[in-house]
C-alpha cells in the first residue's frame, strides 16, 4: 500500500491543507526531521519558510521512510499562486516532495494520520494542538483547534456546579480522575471556543474513592465566558487531552453566592500555596453583605447617600473611621470595573462621627481633635450599572482579607445630585473649592446626558409649523404664572398672529396645563404645548421647542423675559433681516428697577495681556445706554433672540455639562459664532428678565455658579484667549 485516503506513503508525495488564511498543514512521510527545519516552497530561494514538525517512528523497515510527519507551515507572507513542490532541508540530505492537489479537509488529514501513527497519535495531536496554540490564535484557528482537540480528548470528569464572579472569572467544581492542579492554558466550549486561564486544586470527596478526586476553580477566559452555556472544558493531562463535561443537572450558581460555595470546600483543598491564595481571595469577595462592621480592627465605614449620575458615574458621600491607617486603599466595584477613590477623594469635617465612636474602647485611639473622617468623591464609570447589579466599596486591609461596603445608588440628574450637595458647603471653605476640582466639575465635563425630548403635543389654533417665523418660548420648572407671559403675547399686535411654541418640564405643565390651553384659546393664539422630559432650565425648555418647528426663523425667549414695550419683537425682526437673516440678534435685557441685566457679552483684556469674556453694563441704571449703537458682540444671549433655525440645529443645540443656564447659553453662542453665526445686540430694544434659580439657598447660588464656570472655562478659556474682538458699531 503507497497511501492511505489522506496521507502520501512513497516518501515523494505529501498532501496539505490550509487551516486558515496564515497556516498549512502538510503530512507525509521520510527521515528522521528535527522540530523546526526550513522548506523552500516551488523550489525558489526567496520562498523559504520555517515549519514546525511533528514525527513518529513508523513500523516499517524501509529506513529512507521510517518517519511519519505533520509540518506546520506559517503562509502569511507566501504567495498565492499554486504550489508543487516542497524541498526539506534539514540536517541530513535534503528531500523534494511533490505536492498533492487533492482538495481535503484538515480533518481527514489527520484521520489518516491517526491510523497511521497508532500508539502516537496522542503525540502528535498534542504536537500540533500547542503548535496551533502558539502565539495569540485568532477565532477561526480556535475553531479548527477545538475540533482538533474535540477528536483527540478523553472524557474524564464532570462540572457539577459553576458560577460567574463580577470580576468575570467562572468558579467551577465537579469530579475528574486527571485534573491539572495550578495553572493551566484551557479551552472552554460555550457557543464558541475560548482560550482561558484556569487555576485550580481537588479535595477529597468520600463517593468517588481512590480512582478520582474533587476539583475546583476559576477560569478566566480571554473573553467572557458565559457559565449558563457552558458546555465543557478541554484541558491537557499527563497522557493527552482530556475533557471535563458540564453535567445536565449542574448548579447554577448567582454571583454573590460563589464565595460561599468556594468557602464550603476550601478547607478540604489540596494545592500549592500560591493557588490556595488565590482561591481563599475569591472565597472572600463580596457576596453583598456588609463586613466592615465585623472587623475585629477599628475600621469602619458609613454611606450618607451614593447616587448614580445618568451618562456620568457614581458620587457617593460618606464618612471613614480609619485611626490606624489599616486600609490600604478603597475601591469602588461595579462588576468588573474598579476605580480607586481614596487617591483623589475629597475630606471633610466630620465631628459627629469622632462623637459617635469616642466612647468605643476599639477605637480609644482615636484623637478627639482630628475631625477629618468625611469623604465626597466622584467616580465616573464607562458604563452605568444595571438596576440588579452589586454595587460596593471594597477596603483593600494590610495582613487581611477585604472587606465590604454595600451602595444603593438611586439615579439622579447632575442637576439633583449637586443641589442635594452644593447647599450644605460653605462657599469659603477649601471644601468646596476642592469638590469642584476634583468631584464636580469632572462629573459635568464627562457627562453624556440624554437631550430633553417631547413626550406630548398640544395644538391651539392654526398652528402652522412651516411658517417663515416662529416664536418659541422656554419654560423652566420655577416659573409662577405662565399665564402672565401669554398674555402679554396675545395682546401684542406682532406676536399675537405668530406661530408660538411652548415648551417646558411634563411635570409642571401638568399642573398648569389646563390654564395655558385656556388661555391661548381665549386670545386666539395659534399656539403648540409641548410638554417636555429632561427639561432642568429654559435652555433644554427652548431646544425642545426649537425641535417642535420647521421655520427657517425662531424667536427664542425665556419665560422670565417680559416685553417692556409694544412693538420689541417687530425692532428685533427688523434688525436681523437687515443683517441678512444670518446672524443671532438679542435685546437689552433689564432688571425690573431699570438697572441692567445684559447688554452685550465682549472679549476684554487682562493686565498680563489675556482675554476674557465680560458682560458690560451689569447693574447700570439703563440710562448708560441712551446713545448706544448696535453692535457685533462676541456672544449673544438665548434668554431673547432671533436667529437661523439650521444655524441652531447644525451645532446640535445646547451643550450639555452646565447647572444653570447662564454659562448653557453663553456656550451655545459662542459654537455659533464658531460655525459661522455671529451675534450682534440693539440696544434700542429692551424686555424685562428677572434672575431664577432652582434653590433660595444661598450657597447654591454662588457654588453652583463657581462650577459653571469651572466648566466654560475648561471647554472655552483657549479658545477665547485667541479670539478677535468684536466691540464696533455696524449701523
Amino acid at each position: 500500500m503507497n497511501e492511505t485516503d489522506g496521507m502520501p506513503l512513497d516518501g515523494r508525495t505529501v498532501v496539505a491543507a490550509l487551516v486558515d488564511e496564515g497556516l498549512a498543514l502538510m503530512v507525509g512521510v521520510g527521515n528522521a526531521q528535527p522540530a523546526t527545519i526550513d522548506i523552500y516552497l516551488n523550489s525558489q530561494t526567496d520562498a523559504k519558510i520555517q515549519a514546525s514538525v511533528i514525527s513518529w517512528r513508523r513500523n516499517e523497515t524501509d529506513q529512507e521512510n521510517a518517519y511519519g510527519f505533520v509540518a506546520l507551515l506559517p503562509m502569511k507572507d507566501v504567495s498565492q499562486r499554486r504550489l508543487k513542490t516542497a524541498l526539506f532541508r534539514g540536517a541530513g540530505k535534503p528531500r523534494e516532495y511533490r505536492i498533492e492537489n487533492r482538495q481535503q479537509r484538515v480533518e481527514s488529514i489527520l484521520s489518516s494520520v491517526a491510523d497511521q501513527s497508532g500508539p502516537a497519535f496522542a503525540t502528535v495531536i498534542d504536537g500540533v494542538i500547542e503548535a496551533l496554540l502558539a502565539g495569540d490564535p485568532d477565532k477561526k484557528r480556535l475553531r479548527k483547534v477545538a475540533a482538533l482537540v474535540q477528536i483527540a480528548a478523553r472524557s474524564n470528569g464532570f462540572i457539577e456546579v459553576l458560577g460567574g464572579l463580577e470580576e468575570g472569572d467562572v468558579y467551577i467544581q465537579g469530579w475528574s480522575s486527571d485534573f491539572p492542579v495550578g495553572r493551566t492554558r484551557v479551552i472552554a466550549m460555550d457557543d464558541a471556543p475560548i482560550l482561558a486561564e484556569l487555576t485550580s486544586a481537588d479535595f477529597q470527596r468520600d463517593d468517588l474513592g481512590e480512582e478520582a478526586s474533587g476539583v475546583t476553580g476559576l477560569m478566566m477566559g480571554e473573553k467572557p465566558i458565559n457559565p449558563g452555556k457552558l458546555k465543557r472544558v478541554y484541558f491537557r493531562g499527563r497522557e493527552g487531552w482530556y475533557s471535563i463535561e458540564v453535567y445536565q443537572q449542574r448548579v447554577l450558581v448567582a454571583p454573590p453566592d460563589v464565595p460561599a460555595h468556594i468557602r464550603s470546600v476550601l478547607d478540604r483543598v489540596r494545592a500549592p500555596e500560591n493557588i490556595l491564595n488565590k482561591l481563599q481571595m475569591a472565597a472572600h469577595r463580596f457576596d453583598g453583605r456588609d463586613t466592615v462592621s465585623e472587623l475585629d480592627r477599628p475600621v469602619r465605614i458609613g454611606i450618607d447617600f451614593s447616587l448614580l449620575i445618568e451618562g456620568s458615574g457614581v458620587l457617593i458621600s460618606g464618612w471613614m473611621l480609619d485611626p490606624d491607617r489599616s486600609a490600604e486603599n478603597v475601591m469602588l466595584r461595579v462588576g468588573g470595573e474598579a476605580v480607586r477613590i481614596d487617591d483623589h477623594w475629597t475630606r471633610q469635617s466630620r465631628a459627629d462621627v469622632t462623637g459617635a465612636f469616642a466612647n468605643d474602647p476599639m477605637f480609644s485611639g482615636l484623637n478627639p481633635a482630628r475631625n477629618n473622617h468625611g469623604f465626597l468623591v466622584f467616580c465616573p464609570l464607562e458604563d452605568i450599572p444595571a438596576s440588579d447589579q452589586p454595587v460596593y466599596l471594597e477596603l483593600g486591609l494590610s495582613d487581611a482579607f477585604p472587606a465590604y461596603c454595600p451602595l444603593n445608588p438611586t439615579r439622579a440628574s447632575a442637576r439633583q445630585a449637586l443641589s442635594r450637595v452644593l447647599p450644605s458647603l460653605d462657599p469659603r471653605s477649601v471644601t468646596a473649592s476642592n469638590s469642584i476640582e476634583r468631584q464636580f466639575g469632572p462629573m459635568l465635563q464627562g457627562m453624556t446626558a440624554q437631550n430633553p425630548y417631547a413626550v406630548d403635543t398640544h395644538d391651539i389654533g392654526d398652528f402652522d409649523e412651516d411658517a417663515p417665523v416662529t416664536l418659541v418660548v422656554g419654560v423652566d420648572d420655577t416659573i409662577n404664572d405662565i399665564g402672565v407671559t401669554i398674555a402679554l403675547l396675545g395682546l401684542d399686535q406682532a406676536t399675537r398672529h405668530l406661530p408660538i411654541v411652548i415648551a417646558g418640564p411634563v411635570e409642571s405643565f401638568d399642573q398648569v396645563g389646563s390654564d395655558m390651553l385656556r388661555l391661548a384659546a381665549f386670545y386666539k393664539l395659534n399656539t403648540r404645548i409641548v410638554f417636555a422630559e429632561g427639561v432642568e432650565d429654559f435652555c433644554d425648555a427652548l431646544e425642545v421647542g426649537v425641535s417642535a418647528t420647521n421655520s427657517e426663523t425662531v424667536a427664542l425667549v425665556s419665560a422670565h423675559i417680559l416685553p417692556r414695550d409694544d412693538g420689541w419683537f417687530d425692532q428685533l425682526l427688523a434688525a436681523y433681516r437687515k443683517r441678512g437673516s444670518k446672524a443671532l440678534v438679542s435685546p437689552t435685557i433689564l432688571f425690573e428697577d431699570d438697572s441692567v441685566r445684559w447688554a452685550g457679552t465682549w472679549i476684554d483684556g487682562d493686565a498680563k495681556g489675556g482675554q476674557y469674556l465680560s458682560d458690560r453694563y451689569v447693574g447700570y441704571p439703563c440710562a448708560v445706554l441712551a446713545d448706544a449703537e448696535p453692535e457685533e458682540v462676541s456672544a449673544g444671549t438665548l434668554e431673547c433672540c432671533i436667529l437661523p433655525r439650521k444655524a441652531f440645529v447644525d451645532i446640535e443645540g445646547f451643550t450639555r455639562g452646565y447647572i444653570g443656564p447662564a454659562e448653557k447659553s453663553l456656550d451655545l453662542a459662542l459654537k455659533l459664532r464658531m460655525a459661522g453665526t455671529p451675534s450682534f445686540w440693539i440696544p434700542e430694544v429692551e424686555v424685562l428678565g428677572s434672575e431664577q434659580s432652582i434653590s433660595n439657598v444661598p450657597a447654591w447660588e454662588e457654588l453652583s455658579h463657581r462650577l459653571d464656570r469651572w466648566a466654560f472655562d475648561r471647554r472655552w478659556s483657549l479658545v477665547v484667549s485667541n479670539l478677535r474682538s468684536h466691540n464696533n458699531a455696524v449701523d
